[in-house]
C-alpha cells in the first residue's frame, strides 16, 4: 500500500487488489505474449464522498513505482466497478 496526494490537495491510498492471468493481451499492446497486470485502486481518505477509482498497472511492487508514475495513474482511473 501507498499514500499519495493529488493536485488537489486529497489524500489517496493506492493498494494492489488483484492480478489478470495474462491470458488477454493488454489493449494496444504488441507483445507477443501476454503479461499479466496489477489491479490498483485508489482510495480517497480525505474526502469520503470521492468514489474509489481503478486501473491496470505493470505487475510488480507499488514501492517500485515513483510518486509521478503513481499519480498519472490515479489521473487515467475510471471509478471502480460497483462505485
Amino acid at each position: 500500500m501507498r499514500w499519495l496526494v493529488d493536485d488537489n490537495g486529497r489524500s489517496w491510498r493506492a493498494e494492489r487488489v488483484g492480478r489478470t492471468s495474462g491470458i488477454m493481451p493488454r489493449k494496444g499492446s504488441k507483445a507477443q505474449f501476454p503479461e499479466p497486470v496489477d489491479i490498483v485502486r485508489f482510495t480517497c481518505d480525505s474526502d469520503q464522498n470521492e468514489p474509489d477509482r481503478e486501473v491496470t498497472s505493470r505487475a510488480g511492487l507499488l514501492e517500485q513505482m515513483s510518486d509521478d508514475e503513481l499519480k498519472n495513474l490515479l489521473q487515467i482511473a475510471p471509478k471502480a466497478p460497483g462505485c
